[in-house]
């Protein structure tokens, strides 16, 4: 900073040490009234001769006076372009993200940006999700494609810095810092402030584990444990992993593991699978439902009866999947499966 500053005023002093010479052994004044002529003829106030100024006086003021308020401008222009500049920008930049921040609701706040953090943010940004980053060592916004995601920087165990995110307003949580005992902290911040909202936490040692439950996580993910089994899996059973791959690769076979949540008002609901036609008209595969009391039923037969509540996990092409919202949407709202 000190380097850049040096390096801007540098021309004004070039040309103030030009003047003070120039006036020196021109006129044989004293240094400080050349100094002083050069500097009321640079700033241009108008103010009367120092001395009688001789012919050759008049030519060097002149020179100075076209040099010298040239320099001032590229002077006053460095300045601005290296300090003032960018602390507007920054101003601008802390406004846009604000008011970007205060119209978020239903949105997923990550916070971490790390590995698993970024990873997050990209897959919930393809999804078309909102999504706010909390994050001590980020302040602009985060581009991914096209998609600004705006970023509260901060520590995320701070009452303060989740309001911030809008916290009241979200959806859910994802504490994926490196620190478990950062994990604790802001999942029972976030759990305190809203005591409907759906967190997920990051661990590694099993002992955290259950202090992260505590804290009022609603799931707990070993990102390691998630690894190997991905790992094993690929070795023990490589077709059937090979598959689950397609399914969440775009260009492949383009299927989709989603789950719809029957709500009031819903058609399906008093169907059975049977009556419905799910697999004869959409071709959709249900392989799980999940009961409003968290009992799941894998596997349902034909002759299962829908019900409210029922979260009715299913398998397809994605524009099958599609059509079936479509058709029975309702008052429903679409979910990823994870």
């Amino acid at each position: 900073m000190l380097f850049q500053l040096i390096k801007s005023v540098f021309p004004l002093f070039v040309i103030i040490f030009f003047g003070i010479i120039g006036f020196h052994f021109i006129e044989n004044w004293s240094f400080f009234d050349s100094l002083y002529m050069t500097v009321i003829s640079l700033t241009t106030v108008g103010f009367g001769e120092t001395h009688p100024l001789s012919f050759y006086g008049k030519i060097f003021t002149m020179v100075l006076l076209l040099t010298g308020v040239g320099s001032i401008a590229l002077v006053a222009r460095n300045l601005s372009l290296q300090f003032f500049q960018p602390f507007f920008g920054t101003v601008l930049k802390e406004k846009i993200m604000e008011k970007k921040l205060s119209k978020m609701q239903d949105h997923y706040i990550v916070c971490g940006h790390g590995r698993i953090g970024r990873d997050v943010c990209k897959n919930l940004a393809e999804s078309q999700k909102k999504v706010v980053v909390v994050d001590k060592n980020i302040s602009d916004f985060i581009l991914i494609g096209n998609i600004q995601i705006p970023v509260v920087q901060g520590d995320a165990s701070r009452e303060g810095i989740l309001r911030k995110a809008g916290i009241e307003k979200a959806a859910g949580l994802i504490a994926a810092v490196t620190s478990e005992a950062e994990n604790v902290f802001i999942t029972m911040t976030a759990r305190d402030l809203n005591p409907d909202l759906f967190i997920i936490s990051r661990f590694e040692e099993n002992a955290t584990q259950s202090k992260l439950l505590r804290a009022g996580a609603n799931k707990v993910v070993n990102p390691y444990h998630i690894g190997s089994q991905k790992i094993s899996h690929i070795i023990l059973k490589p077709t059937i992993s090979k598959i689950l791959d397609f399914a969440y690769e775009k260009g492949q076979f383009q299927l989709d593991i989603n789950e719809l949540e029957l709500k009031d008002g819903n058609k399906l609901i008093g169907d059975s699978i049977k009556k419905c036609k799910i697999r004869d008209d959409h071709n959709i595969i249900i392989i799980a439902i999940e009961k409003s009391d968290g009992i799941i039923i894998t596997n349902p037969g034909p002759n299962y009866i829908f019900e409210v509540s029922d979260r009715i996990v299913m398998i397809a092409n994605d524009q099958e999947i599609k059509s079936l919202f479509k058709k029975y949407k309702g008052t429903n709202k679409k979910k990823r499966f994870t």
